[in-house]
């Protein structure tokens, strides 16, 4: 039975311990990246992963979205099943 890329993601996401950057999972999936972030995004939609931010904000100024001091935090999602979560780092890799 051929899995598809949809059930892929969800796989990989289970069986990976610690980081990836989209363009791993890109590769993984013969997908491109914004294709990985699609997928990502219908999961979400679904209620099967779930974006995890950071609750550290700067608060000085009314550019917070657009402060070029801050770096931006990888993305951080957790897989949903059955209670359990399984977190998973995806790195974005700088444009060349």
């Amino acid at each position: 039975m051929t899995t598809s890329k949809l059930g892929r993601l969800i796989t990989i996401i289970e069986e990976t311990k610690g980081a990836l950057s989209f363009q791993e999972l890109a590769e993984e999936l013969d997908a491109t990246p914004e294709r990985v972030q699609g997928m990502l995004d219908f999961w979400i939609k679904k209620g099967k992963i779930k974006t995890v931010t950071s609750s550290i904000e700067c608060g000085t100024c009314s550019t917070q979205d657009d402060c070029p001091f801050i770096l931006k935090m990888p993305g951080v999602y957790e897989l949903i099943n059955n209670g359990h979560g399984n977190l998973i780092e995806i790195i974005q890799q700088p444009c060349k």
